[in-house]
């Protein structure tokens, strides 16, 4: 039995269709009845309802497993007394191998959630554990927070467009996982950084530009406007302005739907105030600094099949959406 922590989040979900794809029993650690069922749909064998952050939830669901993929929400800052928890379980149940979801870059000191992700690792590492770490770069998927401004021919974005980000499939990432779960030998005691390209966002706007076969403008949004949408009135209505006036009002619809779910996006607004000023500060940094991809040659090491482009992520979503070109 593998018990996949956050089993219903971005990483979670196709990690949990992949190995029950490969005849895994899996143990769906989730959050919510909402969550529980779609880890049902998606095949997980058990499912459990819990909090990471509650003595004893963590413990009860490792009870009778063998290995562990462990993945805390974004939200989760003070990650250290989870995994000092999760190593004590760990090495109770005598597991056989655990996979940590670590970061890409977790050294840089500037952002504190990173930070977090290297003391857990050296933690999980000194623990004696059969461990392996996985890196992953910032997702493709993070741009789809604002995907209802895409019809609007914008890609807004709390970050510099000419900020270089190191990107990477969350499809690749649970790919990569399911595999190392289901053939770990050579695998234990290894770190690798999951990287496949590194863009700007003006970058990322040609592609989907191609992809949904109108143009598409990369727009920065203050960092700070995460938590204050005021400060994006300046910088994204002046995008509106420009979408309106270039469409004859067409993306009017696409412009609305936008303004109404992307300053909640992934429920940001519900998201605890240390865990909301960690996301700002570390938008901050990348609007400054970018997020450089990790070692290329990794990827390849853990993924079973090419890994995908963000061309091919970009036209995957657009099909799923029903949108764009052939």
């Amino acid at each position: 039995m593998i018990l996949v922590t956050s089993a219903a989040g971005g990483v979670g979900r196709p990690l949990v269709r992949g190995l029950v794809a490969n005849d895994c029993k899996v143990r769906a650690f989730v959050k919510t009845d909402d969550q529980a069922r779609q880890s049902k749909a998606d095949g997980a064998t058990e499912v459990v309802i819990g909090d990471l952050r509650r003595p004893g939830d963590l413990e009860s669901a490792l009870a009778g497993v063998g290995q562990l993929y462990h993945a805390a929400p974004t939200q989760l800052i003070d990650e250290l007394p989870v995994v000092e928890r999760l190593i004590a379980a760990a090495q109770a149940e005598r597991l056989t191998h655990i996979v940590f979801h670590s970061v890409i870059h977790p050294d840089i000191a500037e952002l504190p959630h990173h930070r977090q992700k290297l003391l857990a690792e050296a933690r999980l590492r000194d623990s004696g554990l059969p461990v392996t770490v996985l890196r992953p770069s910032h997702y493709m998927q993070n741009v789809l927070d604002f995907w209802d401004f895409f019809g609007a021919g914008l890609l807004p974005y709390p970050t510099s467009p000419e900020s270089r980000m190191g990107v990477v499939d969350v499809e690749d990432i649970a790919a990569a996982a399911a595999n190392v779960l289901t053939h770990p030998e050579g695998h234990i005691g290894q770190t690798y950084d999951l990287s496949t390209v590194e863009l700007d966002r003006h970058e990322m706007a040609r592609i989907w530009s191609r992809v949904l076969g109108h143009p598409m403008t990369a727009v920065r949004l203050p960092p700070e406007s995460l938590t204050n949408p005021l400060l994006a009135v300046g910088p994204l209505g002046a995008a509106i302005g420009r979408s309106l006036v270039s469409t004859r009002l067409r993306s009017g619809p696409s412009i609305i739907r936008g303004l109404r779910t992307a300053p909640n996006a992934r429920g940001f607004r519900s998201w605890p105030a240390d865990a909301q000023d960690t996301y700002v500060r570390m938008m901050k940094y990348y609007d400054v600094h970018g997020l450089p991809a990790g070692n290329f040659a990794d990827l390849p090491k853990v993924l079973p099949r090419p890994a995908n482009s963000y061309e091919q992520f970009a036209r995957r979503i657009a099909t799923t959406h029903g949108v764009g070109t052939a």
